[in-house]
């Protein structure tokens, strides 16, 4: 797919980001999508998809997403969640990202962040 021509260059900037980190990200209608794995917690070693949409990678890499997607088996204690602008079968949980900013590289404090939210799930 050639997404310098059909995506904004903050998306293709976030694609080749997780490029750059080793991840292999998916376009999905407006949801990017790529499988990251939790380093502890109940889902610690699993494999896990998880997405963004594109719409809230406006400001990247100067401001992170809000939303944070993930399939709807992927359960958490205290969430704020809906089904809005996600894939069929997905959610989005509401996640704030504290201290932003001061990476070499975004893409990989943004799979941090969502490393750690799946440390939460069950």
């Amino acid at each position: 797919m050639d997404t310098a021509s059909t995506v904004p260059d903050t998306v293709t900037d976030f694609l080749a980001g997780l490029d750059r980190c080793g991840i292999t990200a998916v376009v999905q209608g407006s949801v990017i999508t790529f499988t990251v794995e939790a380093v502890a917690g109940a889902r610690a070693g699993r494999a896990t998809p998880t997405g963004v949409q594109i719409d809230e990678l406006s400001m990247w890499p100067q401001c992170p997403p809000h939303w944070v997607h993930f399939p709807a088996d992927v359960g958490f204690a205290a969430t704020n969640a809906n089904v809005d602008e996600t894939l069929p079968g997905w959610v989005r949980h509401s996640r704030q990202i504290a201290g932003w900013g001061d990476a070499t590289e975004p893409a990989q404090a943004w799979i941090a962040h969502v490393r750690s939210v799946l440390e939460t799930a069950s």
